[in-house]
């Protein structure tokens, strides 16, 4: 469960719209109102994949605020953050921790995925198990694949540093598990819940949501 963040395009506010997003670990809408307070991660693109995560409150984390003002300096074309809230019994270190990187692909996850009896995924975190069948098959084959077990939700971001996909899919607590995103005149910004004064459209069960280097937006239901 968590709080999710995609930036592509260009803005002179990055590092303001971070610090924004930054205070959803304390204040952002939860399912018990404690926040998202089990880990961070930020993920860019400059020559490379970058990327920082840390179990720990993004609140109350200086290394949090080093990333950003760092990220701020190089001002990167795409960035995917993420503020975690652990399921019970999970594990609380830097490895669980989203964003999750594979090559050029960072991909992170708001929801609980099970077998179809209600039993754990398998051994690893079940954001893992997501993101590897993602890389095994195909976004839209993955979530094909989890249709048929059990989750609360599906819901994602997925970049190659060029392509976003922001995917909302939800089997209960419509309100939590929301994704929105708003395009400005040169950037496109998804976040689990509006953090800047605009216009936002909220995804629908089951739609994705693709952008492209050229800030085009196709959308499509799965």
């Amino acid at each position: 469960m968590c709080r999710m963040l995609a930036f592509t395009g260009y803005t002179k506010t990055l590092k303001s719209l971070l610090l924004t997003f930054q205070m959803l670990s304390l204040h952002g809408k939860s399912i018990d109102e404690r926040g998202h307070e089990d880990g961070w991660g930020i993920g860019y693109y400059g020559k490379g994949v970058t990327l920082f995560k840390r179990a720990e409150c993004a609140h109350r984390s200086e290394e949090y605020l080093t990333v950003v003002e760092s990220l701020s300096r190089k001002n990167p074309r795409v960035v995917l953050a993420h503020l975690r809230k652990a399921s019970p019994g999970t594990p609380l270190t830097d490895r669980e921790a989203h964003p999750f990187q594979n090559g050029n692909f960072l991909f992170c996850h708001n929801g609980s995925l099970y077998q179809k009896d209600g039993s754990p995924l398998g051994e690893e975190l079940d954001s893992i198990l997501y993101f590897r069948k993602i890389q095994k098959t195909s976004l839209k084959e993955a979530i094909s694949h989890f249709h048929t077990l059990k989750y609360t939700s599906l819901t994602c971001l997925l970049t190659d540093g060029h392509t976003i996909w922001g995917y909302r899919d939800y089997t209960e607590k419509e309100d939590y598990y929301t994704l929105y995103y708003t395009k400005k005149e040169s950037y496109v910004l998804f976040c689990s819940e509006p953090i800047i004064a605009g216009e936002w459209v909220l995804v629908g069960n089951r739609e994705l949501v693709t952008v492209s280097e050229t800030l085009d937006i196709e959308t499509e239901l799965l």
